[in-house]
């Protein structure tokens, strides 16, 4: 039934963990709010965000590794945007988790 399937848990436990843990960072979240207006390069983001490129780019590969961002190349530039449905899927996989739904795996 469809009150089953949007009671399941939508990002893995083991995974749960890895996007909690990407999005538990000041930098990484400021990052994510502006993505989230439209993709943006790491050009764009690292004056706004108040970082080096080089910084940036160890952030939003740590956002991009939890699956949180995807990245596409449009000539010289790489943008980020972000991925469909993981932020929305947090809280249900959250909350599932929590009341004992999934269990947590290494």
């Amino acid at each position: 039934s469809s009150i089953a399937r949007e009671a399941r848990p939508r990002i893995p436990p083991t995974q749960l963990v890895g996007t909690l843990r990407a999005l538990a960072d000041d930098t990484r979240l400021r990052a994510l709010r502006l993505i989230a207006e439209r993709p943006r390069s790491t050009q764009e983001l690292a004056p706004l965000v108040g970082v080096s490129e080089a910084a940036l780019s160890k952030h939003l590969r740590v956002l991009a590794d939890a699956g949180l961002l995807e990245r596409r190349r449009e000539g010289y530039y790489v943008l980020y945007r972000l991925a469909p449905g993981q932020v929305t899927g947090l809280t249900p996989s959250l909350e599932s988790f929590l009341h004992g739904d999934g269990e947590a795996t290494d």
